[in-house]
């Protein structure tokens, strides 16, 4: 059963420990070794001050229980701007409960007040969310004609 105190808001910079405290969390599960925490407490604080930015939290009795991050890009291409979700965590004991599809309500309400034409973003394919389907089911499309490259810089 939700908690009736659980809201979803935009980040402040007092949240930043607790993402950086999620994002160590889900690390841990997925390989047995939680990063650096100063560098990521510091990009957290980017993004929460960073106009071309937004950082939403989900909070409940418990503090800070997910987040999500989104960056406005303008694309020439699309002739306008693009909302692209770069994390979404949920803590493991809230996952399933309805934290994440709020926390991408957020980002779609704040994209279309914003104009955006489209919402993007990349899922692992190893990533639990992919295997149960979990973007496909808000109404993302899994788009097959385009690959992802990245390119590692450190």
């Amino acid at each position: 059963m939700p908690n009736l105190r659980e809201q979803i808001r935009r980040a402040r910079e007092s949240d930043c420990p607790a993402v950086a405290d999620l994002i160590a969390d889900l690390r841990r599960e997925e390989q047995s070794r939680a990063p650096d925490r100063a560098p990521v407490l510091a990009t957290v604080a980017v993004a929460v001050n960073d106009p071309s930015c937004a950082v939403f939290v989900a909070e409940s009795n418990d503090g800070v229980i997910g987040f999500i991050v989104v960056h406005w890009i303008p694309f020439p291409m699309l002739a306008g701007t693009e909302a692209y979700i770069s994390d979404l965590i949920v803590s493991a004991g809230r996952r399933g409960s309805g934290i994440g599809r709020r926390l991408v309500g957020a980002v779609e309400g704040e994209a279309r007040s914003r104009g955006c034409v489209r919402v993007m973003l990349n899922n692992r394919i190893a990533a639990a969310s992919f295997e149960r389907r979990f973007y496909p089911r808000l109404g993302f499309r899994h788009r097959d004609e385009f690959a992802n490259f990245v390119k590692t810089l450190r």
